[in-house]
């Protein structure tokens, strides 16, 4: 009679290891959040923690993580995503254009009541234009440099151009020199 006290015990330890997992609708408050979810507040502190761990996250994950949000925003364009998604876009390279989105956080400010906050996306708006203008000033000494640089290039190409053709002109003398003395040497067998 040992067999089904043993299957009595195995179905007791799945209903309890099933029944852990299961949340009934009590529980509904505490599931993970969904993304929307997880970027809809907009408090202080919830920003501040997104900010800090979003910071600690290696760079391929804030750039994963960074265009979720921005699939996001153009479905959900609410207060908190956008905010969310303006912290992303500051710690994270090439995650869509941070310009727009400092434009949209300025004109989100009047939805804030928090002056912490409002205090805090001042200053890092500040910061990211700043950061913004002195990238557009470095793309734009990269365009000269590289301009200046197909310019030398042309030049040189062109001064190699020229020296062959010197250096063929040079020839041809060097051989018209060579007859002309032939012709006025006295002829030595005639």
């Amino acid at each position: 009679m040992k067999f089904p006290s043993r299957a009595a015990a195995l179905i007791v330890l799945f209903a309890i290891t099933g029944c852990a997992g299961f949340k009934g609708k009590e529980h509904a408050d505490t599931a993970p959040h969904q993304p929307e979810q997880k970027y809809a507040s907009y408090a202080f502190e919830d920003l501040l923690r997104f900010a800090s761990d979003f910071a600690r996250l290696p760079p391929a994950e804030r750039l994963s993580e960074c265009q979720q949000l921005l699939q996001h925003y153009q479905l959900d364009r609410s207060l908190g995503i956008r905010l969310h998604l303006f912290f992303a876009q500051a710690a994270t390279e090439a995650c869509g254009d941070i310009r727009n989105t400092v434009g949209i956080v300025e004109a989100s400010l009047s939805e804030l009541q928090d002056q912490r906050l409002k205090a805090l996306l001042i200053y890092q708006k500040e910061i990211l234009s700043r950061l913004d203008n002195e990238i557009e000033r470095r793309k734009s000494s990269e365009r000269q440099m590289s301009h200046t640089v197909s310019k030398e290039k042309k030049v040189h190409r062109q001064l190699k151009t020229q020296e062959s053709e010197l250096k063929e002109l040079q020839e041809k003398l060097n051989a018209l020199k060579a007859i002309e003395q032939r012709l006025d040497e006295p002829n030595s067998g005639q």
